[in-house]
């Protein structure tokens, strides 16, 4: 859901090209740089923040999640108060209109209405069956970055969307692998990954969570280096091949 909010809300970002509110006289509060290079609408952490919400609500709605009620009425407290602080603070910090986080609000809707309806049967059709089609689910995404709009301005959009359509395909083949590897379950969905609090215990759990973050910070910090030495040639040898994406404001590999 995440990988669909980023790319579609960028998507139409460089497609409509509307810009943030204006600063002066409107002061903006960001920590991020980058972020106020894109365009403003839609808003792409309402997008987000209101997918996840929406899509925790409604699992512990339905009683997907067992739970007690105590820990049940919290959690759908958390939910509500996480969209809507997300939603507020973009408006607070001055980064949106109430337009874009609203439109950005409806896009998350949308999205978390068709993983609740699909989810589940896209990941037992992605793991049944031969490998064609996590292969065309491949092939789906690459066109979707080669058709992505191209802003009037320099924008990163792009990059974040890209980056999550890179992530969204590292998704689809794991997902694949992993359910067929024997150590997965098929309970809730094909490839979960197995976990019993009884079992494991809190102290187990926080450790598993932990080690589970200092290995993305690990593979991070080896990967981008690497990938910073390794791929320039690679986007060279594309550029010589003449198969590179042609974008207006991308700098050729040196």
């Amino acid at each position: 859901m995440l990988a669909l909010g980023v790319f579609w809300s960028g998507f139409v970002k460089d497609l409509v090209c509307l810009p943030r509110p204006l600063s002066p006289p409107l002061q903006r509060i960001t920590m991020s740089g980058s972020a106020t290079l894109e365009y403003g609408f839609p808003s792409t952490h309402s997008t987000n923040a209101v997918s996840v919400a929406a899509y925790l609500i409604y699992n512990l709605h339905a009683g997907h999640v067992e739970m007690d009620t105590r820990y049940q009425t919290i959690a759908l407290f958390a939910g509500y108060a996480y969209a809507t602080s997300i939603i507020f603070g973009r408006l607070y910090c001055g980064m949106h209109g109430f337009f874009d986080v609203i439109i950005g609000g409806a896009l998350g809707a949308i999205i978390a209405a068709l993983q609740i309806a699909y989810g589940l049967a896209f990941d037992t059709w992605i793991t049944e069956g031969s490998w064609i089609r996590p292969v065309t689910t491949v092939l789906i995404i690459l066109l979707a970055v080669r058709f992505h709009p191209e802003p009037a301005d320099n924008c990163p959009c792009f990059d974040d969307s890209v980056a999550f359509a890179g992530v969204l395909l590292g998704i689809e083949l794991g997902h694949r692998h992993y359910a067929s590897s024997g150590l997965a379950w098929t309970v809730p969905s094909p490839a979960t990954v197995p976990f019993d609090l009884d079992s494991l215990g809190w102290t187990g759990t926080v450790l598993r969570i932990l080690g589970g973050v200092v290995v993305i910070f690990l593979w991070r910090a080896a990967m981008k280096p690497l990938l910073l030495r390794g791929l320039p040639p690679v986007f060279r040898y594309i550029e010589y091949t003449g198969y590179s994406l042609p974008r207006r404001f991308f700098t050729k590999a040196r």
